[in-house]
């Protein structure tokens, strides 16, 4: 009994972690992980070992006319001793994945693990641990549904508080940024902008949900700040407007609108009116900047009730800001600004001709907040990236562009031009794994970003089977672009490492295996 007990701590612990592990990927939300479970690597984790073969195996257990209770102990020792040792496998091979021991996720493993243990001691069923191994996925599923009814409700108690404490700062101007891509961005170049003349306070890295900013605030005194920028990011509508009754912008920033998370939203229509709900929550005093060249986004500036300012390259539209005329030079870049008829030169040490969309937005915010064009050109000049967007950095003899923050399509596409900027001489390879969520525009425009890979790599690495058949079709043979197929993160992890002493130049473009990301990023010299 003492021997089942511990074999089935250890088991229990380790597969309701690893499921954890999943659910936490998918921040617990039910309609992020039914999109996972429609994709082919959803598919292939419903049939990995926890669910299939072990779940085999307790069936037949369970079904076998078995009435000796010595006997039913020794197939539970067997099956929990093959289980750990399939797990001790698994970290060797460096494929068990563990969950981030947050609080949330904590409590959710403790629960099912009270639940298993506390149903098998108070009935001395000796047929429920084998039960449990079968419905386990069920188990931990059923209590992250419970755990997010709690979470809810202290989710509302912390928004509460934290729109209460926000309403304590009138005079601190409050800045919101958001669309289907660029968030980040801007606003980490909007952030160096404005500190050249007020005291500047972001949300850091990706928090850009109502409960992390609703934390942030909590956490963070503003008596000391004159300026706060808050990312807002939305997988459904309501959730921007819930950060901006928290918050009460007196800037709204809508950067673009994409087929990013299409498959979450539905359709475009349902993202730009997420994405709406925050200029629609800007007061009459003050300033709504838009991309201008992006339908969607200047679809409804009629009926805001603000001031509207737009930025972009098209020479049809009158733009607040408009972009001309971008170079690369030897610093950076540089382009002719625009601003009301009256043009300027722009200089930054910034990369990726994409990010003069990212630099046009913050300057008029700048000016718009009594910054000088002089002030505003000066900041901008000495920008720095922001990290993991398009990051140069070396390994061994290979450049890294480490473009694995946040894939999109359009973001994909920059990287590309970022790619196509290296000598040809040079192999240029490109490591991805697709882009996630873009629903029944997937195959389209992995087909479509196919094809400029073509144009512009050697070799394309695919890590993911999703995105395979559509990648494959767009890069077709005309370029004679190389497809290799690295499923398995520990033959990726040998293929990278044979790249180490070549001539290569490598685009990482979303995530990658955990052991693969250890091994560049802690081999790697910032350039």
């Amino acid at each position: 009994n003492f021997i089942i007990g511990f074999l089935w701590f250890l088991s229990a612990t380790i597969n309701y972690a690893d499921f954890c592990y999943t659910w936490q990927l998918k921040e617990y939300r039910y309609d992020r992980f039914r999109d996972f479970l429609s994709t082919e690597q959803g598919k292939n984790y419903l049939l990995h070992h926890p669910l299939i073969w072990r779940s085999f195996l307790a069936i037949i257990i369970l079904f076998w006319p078995i009435n000796d209770n010595l006997t039913v102990k020794y197939f539970i020792i067997a099956i929990f001793l093959i289980d750990l040792l399939y797990y001790i496998y698994l970290y060797f091979r460096h494929k068990l994945y563990l969950p981030v021991f947050t609080k949330k996720a904590t409590l959710i493993i403790a629960l099912a693990l009270i639940l298993e243990g506390g149903i098998f001691v108070s009935t001395h069923d000796w047929a429920l641990p084998l039960l449990f191994l079968i419905i386990r996925f069920l188990t931990i599923t059923l209590i992250i549904f419970f755990v997010n009814q709690l979470t809810y409700l202290i989710k509302r108690n912390l928004i509460k508080k934290a729109t209460k404490k926000m309403c304590l700062y009138p005079n601190l101007k409050v800045i919101g940024i958001t669309g289907s891509y660029g968030k980040t961005s801007v606003k980490h170049f909007l952030a160096e902008i404005l500190s050249g003349k007020f005291r500047v306070l972001k949300t850091p890295k990706n928090i850009n949900t109502e409960i992390g900013i609703a934390h942030f605030i909590l956490k963070n005194d503003f008596r000391n700040f004159d300026i706060f920028i808050v990312e807002m990011g939305a997988y459904r509508p309501g959730e921007i407007k819930l950060i901006c009754e928290m918050v009460h912008p007196q800037i709204g920033i809508l950067t673009a609108i994409n087929e990013q998370h299409l498959s979450l939203f539905g359709n475009l229509k349902i993202t730009q009116q997420s994405k709406y709900e925050l200029l629609r929550s800007v007061p009459p005093h003050g300033l709504a900047v838009v991309n201008g060249d992006n339908l969607l986004c200047t679809e409804f500036l009629s009926e805001l009730n603000c001031q509207v300012q737009t930025f972009g390259l098209d020479e049809e539209k009158p733009l607040t800001f408009r972009i001309k005329d971008i170079q690369i030079i030897k610093e950076g870049m540089k382009w002719s600004g625009i601003i009301n008829n009256e043009i300027g030169e722009v200089i930054t040490t910034v990369t990726g001709e994409h990010n003069a969309m990212n630099i046009a937005p913050c300057y008029l915010v700048g000016m718009y907040l009594g910054m000088k064009r002089e002030e505003v050109r000066e900041q901008v000049r000495t920008l720095s990236m922001p990290p993991k967007v398009l990051a140069v950095s070396t390994y061994g003899n290979c450049t890294l562009i480490d473009d694995s923050y946040n894939s999109n399509p359009n973001g994909f596409r920059a990287a590309l031009v970022a790619l196509s900027k290296f000598s040809s001489d040079r192999k240029r390879i490109v490591i991805t794994r697709g882009i996630l969520e873009l629903g029944d525009r997937s195959q389209e425009i992995h087909q479509a970003i196919g094809e400029e890979i073509s144009l512009v790599a050697d070799e394309l690495v695919i890590i993911t089977k999703d995105s395979v058949e559509p990648l494959m079709k767009g890069v077709g043979d005309r370029y004679q672009t190389q497809i290799i197929l690295k499923y398995d993160s520990n033959e990726l992890l040998e293929y990278v490492k044979s790249l180490k002493n070549t001539n290569s130049v490598i685009l990482v473009e979303n995530r990658l295996p955990a052991l693969v990301v250890h091994e560049i990023f802690t081999n790697y010299e910032s350039v």
